[in-house]
C-alpha cells in the first residue's frame, strides 16, 4: 500500500489545486486540504503549486492511538 498524505493549501489556492486534478476539501476552521493522496502525487502537486507562487505543504498522517479495549470493567463516575 502506498504512503498516503495530506496537503495543506491556502483557501485561495483551491482553484489552482483543482486545475491539477486534485479534490480540495474546505472547512471554515481548518482551511483547505487535499486529503489522503499518494506521497509521490503530493510531492509533484506541491512543486507545481509552489511554481505558481502558492505556499503548500505535505502533512504526514500521524498514527492515532487505538482506543483502549473494553474489557467489561466499569469506570467510576
Amino acid at each position: 500500500m502506498s504512503d498516503l498524505v495530506d496537503i495543506a493549501i491556502p483557501t485561495q489556492a483551491q482553484v489552482a489545486a483543482e486545475s491539477l486534478g486534485l479534490r480540495v476539501v474546505r472547512n471554515i476552521t481548518t482551511g483547505a486540504w487535499v486529503r489522503r493522496i499518494p506521497r509521490e502525487e503530493a510531492e509533484i502537486a506541491v512543486e507545481c503549486l509552489r511554481d505558481w507562487g502558492i505556499a503548500a505543504r505535505i502533512v504526514e498522517d500521524e498514527p492515532r492511538d487505538d482506543p483502549p479495549a473494553n474489557d467489561g470493567r466499569r469506570r467510576a463516575a
